[in-house]
Parts: C-alpha cells; structure tokens; sequence
C-alpha cells in the first residue's frame, strides 16, 4: 500500500475515492481514458503508464506531464490543475467518477436545449456542480446546485425505477441542506440495459433529504423513470425553478407592493411603471402585475355575471407559465367561474398566436403553451385559438358580450408593469366584441369537444408528430406527480394544478 504524502494532492483523494490505489485496479480505469483520448486526438496509439511512474504521482514524488495530463483529466472529468493542487483538509465526501456516457449524457443537455448550460459535478471537493437556465423576456436567467451520480436500472414493485446506490448517500446528504436548492441527477451510464443513450433523471435535493432521513432505512435512492429528462420535464424544471427563485428572492417587495394596491384599485384607469418597484425580477412583475389585474377585473365586474371571454395575450411558453403556477391565477379563474349564470353557453379563453411565432417557438415552450390550453380546458372553458398577427397586440381583457370590457394587460405590457381600464361606452365595446367573433368564428382549433379542439391545438403548435408519446408522458408523469419531483419553496405558486392537467392530457388523448 501506498504511503500517503505530506502533502495530499486531489489525484490521491480521488484515487482513495475510486479504489485506484492498487496499480492493478488503476490500470484498466486509465487504459479507458487513454483510448478515448486517443480517439478524439486522431485515433493514435492509447498512452500507456508504468506502474513507477504511477505510484510516483500517488505519492506526489512527481507531476504528469504532457498527453498523460489530459488523460487524467478525462478520468477524472476534472481540470488538471485541481487534480495537482492539495486536497481539502476538512472532512468532505467525494463524488463519484462518473462512467464516459454519464458525461456524454451531460453534454447532450446543452446541445438539446440551447438556453441550458449544464456542469453536472462538483470541480473540486466541497464545490457543488451548477445548472445555468436562461430565460427569454418573461423568465429571468437562474442557477441552481446540481450533482450527478451514477444508477442502475431497478424493477420497483410500484414501477420502473433508477436507484442511485448507498455508497452515494455520504455526498448526497452533504449536497441536500435544508436552505439550498439543489438537483441530483441520474445516469444509468454504463449500466443502461436498454436503448435511449443519453438518459438523465432528476429528483428535487428536497425530496432526496427526506428519503435519506435518520432513522430510515434505505439501501438506495430510488428515481422513477417517469422523471426523465426530457422536452416535457425540462420545460416544467425550467419554469418551476426560474418562477420559485424569483419569487422567493422578491418576497419582501411583492409583500410591500402589495399594501399599496387598493388605492390603485378605486381607480377607473391604472397604470404602474416598472421602475415604481425597482430591482423587481421579471417574473415577480408579471405576479405583481396579473395580481392587480385580476382584483381590478372581479372588482368590476358584476356577481353574478352572464357568460364571459377573457383575452390572454400568452404567445410563447413562457408566457403561460402564471396561468399554470401561480396561486392567485387559479383563484381568479374560479371565482370568475363561480360567478358565472349558468344559461348553457360556456365562458371561454381567446389566444392569438401567429403562425411564425410557433414556427419560432422550441418544442419545449410550445408544450407548455398546450399544457396551458390543456389547464383551462381541464376546467370547463372553452378555448379558441386565432392565428391572425393583426390581433396579438390586442390588450388582455375580460368581456361580457354587449355589455362591459375590463382590460387589464401585464404581459409585455412595455415599461409598465399592469395597464388597467374599463371600456363601457359602446363604441368601444364593439371593437371588443368584434375581436371575439372573429377568433371564434376563425379560430384554428375550432372543435365540437375538449378532446378534439386539444388535439386540434396540438396540431397547430406543431406538436402533431409526438402527440401520441408526449400524451403518453404527460400521463406517467402525472401518474407521479411532479410534485414528488421538484419542491416548490414560494408560497405563491403551487404544482397542484400542473400534475391535474398532464394526467388531464394523458386520459384526453387515450
């Protein structure tokens, strides 16, 4: 056995880490890397190593030098300059080396999704990896801890599982603290049994600290496969984690924003400029801004109220993403529908998407923007969808036909965060209504049923060729719930609402 050095380098803690100690052991791990290197450098002979030369970098009696400095790296999947440099002095668990095809799956990530940049292990002992999402115009760039490990498939007897194993749990429960957002990833690497190269699962750090907790007993972490990562999860992990930290980071002033509402709310006409409330994130002014709207709408509206439309000015994912989050969005609808005469004629929800908006949209985002559809659907309102650019830059308002307009914009509402007005002459009103009768009358996903405008709406976001798979996942993951697979920290959004509709989705299309 190998003497340790005076000074222990982070090669050493992570030969001791992997079992490498032993020339015979290591051996095989180095001829691995040397062979991929080899084939990204042209296809050369692999370097070898001699057992000499290995046990003087052990023992930190010399530095590799040249070729075999980036095969370390490959191994190690860490700069060479950490690997040199000493290891920590503190008590820290070390990650395991993730298999080659762990971190191909990795590089897979930012190549499917161009907002995402993913660095999916720690750099260094005690230094977590991170996951970089950026937004578009409502979402705003985040970050969050990330760690990677490796899993194997497993046959659970509630469903498939990935199961990352107990000789992780050290460096999990150092990852999972109760004040940090963190993800753990999981790649079957080189134990994938079946085909789908570039699989990674995901699980909240929250939920991992919960099945990780003291006094139970587990001899893995289990992952349902239903959490893979995919067009579907990755669009929902994007919105949840973007939202959840902006909010939580706006708390303080969305709270003290909110004391002055009702003296704008005695008011026929509003309008709040984004700078009133400065340092607010995009998305807590979009929550800010739909919150006052909706109070302003119910405020003026009548109770009861005849058969209403509400014009949503939602174009991209993104923009759908309070309607399926945020609490007071929920709360709106109901009340709106709680008011509402029953005469047999069902209130409804306008979109304007213009075609090359959603020739425009990544996949992603035009799933969300169905799940959104989908949401209201699911709640007894009728949607219709026109595709004419002319009326996208109409503002957002609640109608009821002949009578009364509440106009109430926030989304891309310019430098403002809400304009808020009340049309009652009838000249104005008709312009109002003549924008409802022409998306009703030419609205591209017109159907007799909820399940036919769907999937009508489907085939116009161009979701036509994966309706039958993305159907299909909407129903695993609601099955689960991705409550059990993200955690919601702000308690001003929810993902009750969003588990209703992907199993609405998934029992729509069967």
């Amino acid at each position: 056995m190998l003497a340790r050095p005076v000074h222990r380098t982070l090669l050493r803690a992570l030969l001791e880490k992997n079992g490498w100690l032993s020339w015979t052991l290591f051996r095989p791990a180095w001829a691995t890397a040397a062979e991929n290197v080899a084939a990204r450098s042209g296809g050369g002979t692999p370097l070898d190593v001699s057992k000499s030369t290995f046990l003087r970098w052990a023992s930190g009696e010399s530095v590799p030098e040249g070729l075999s400095q980036l095969v370390l790296q490959e191994l190690f999947n860490v700069p060479f300059g950490l690997l040199m440099g000493p290891a920590p002095v503190r008590d820290v668990e070390l990650p395991g080396i993730l298999d080659v095809s762990s971190r191909a799956a990795a590089m897979l990530v930012d190549s499917r999704w161009s907002n995402s940049r993913l660095y999916p292990t720690a750099p260094v002992a005690g230094v977590d990896g991170a996951w970089h999402l950026d937004g578009r115009d409502l979402l705003d760039p985040t970050s969050v801890a990330v760690q990677m490990y490796e899993a194997a498939q497993h046959r659970d007897p509630d469903g498939d599982v990935v199961a990352i194993g107990s000789e992780n749990f050290a460096h999990i429960r150092q990852l999972v603290h109760p004040t940090r957002r963190a993800l753990l990833l999981a790649s079957p690497g080189k134990n994938r049994e079946s085909s789908g190269n570039g699989e990674l699962f995901v699980l909240d750090a929250f939920h991992a600290r919960r099945h990780l907790a003291p006094g139970r007993p587990s001899k893995m972490l289990p992952i349902p496969t239903a959490f893979r990562i995919d067009d579907l999860v990755y669009a929902i992990l994007r919105a949840l984690l973007t939202v959840d930290e902006a909010l939580a980071a706006d708390d303080g002033m969305l709270h003290a924003a909110g004391q002055t509402l009702e003296q704008h709310l005695t008011m026929e006409r509003s309008v709040l400029a984004r700078d009133a409330v400065p340092g607010l994130s995009n998305v807590g002014a979009a929550w800010l801004g739909s919150q006052f709207c909706s109070q302003h709408a119910l405020r003026r509206l009548p109770n009861p109220v005849a058969p209403w439309v509400l014009w949503n000015r939602a174009q991209v994912g993104e923009e759908v993403v309070p309607l399926l989050f945020f609490r007071q969005q929920h709360m709106f609808l109901a009340e709106l529908k709680r008011r509402t005469i029953d005469t047999g004629e069902s209130p409804g929800v306008v979109f304007c998407v213009p075609e090359d908006v959603v020739a425009a949209s990544p996949l992603h985002e035009r799933i969300m923007l169905l799940l959104a559809v989908a949401w209201l659907e699911m709640h007894g309102l009728t949607t219709w969808v026109c595709a004419e650019p002319e009326y996208s830059k109409i503002d957002e308002f609640v109608l009821i036909p002949g009578e009364l307009a509440v106009v109430g914009t926030w989304l891309r509402a310019s430098d403002n965060i809400w304009q808020a007005s009340v049309a009652t002459r009838k000249s104005q009103i008709r312009e109002y209504d003549h924008a409802v009768r022409h998306a009703r009358a030419h609205s591209v996903t017109a159907e007799a049923s909820s399940s036919r405008r769907l999937r009508a709406t489907a085939d116009f976001f161009g979701l036509g060729d994966v309706w039958a798979n993305l159907s299909q996942r909407c129903a695993e993951l609601g099955a689960y719930g991705t409550v059990d697979m993200l955690h919601c920290r702000s308690r001003l959004i929810t993902l009750d609402e969003l588990d209703r509709t992907l199993s609405y989705v998934g029992s729509a299309a069967s």
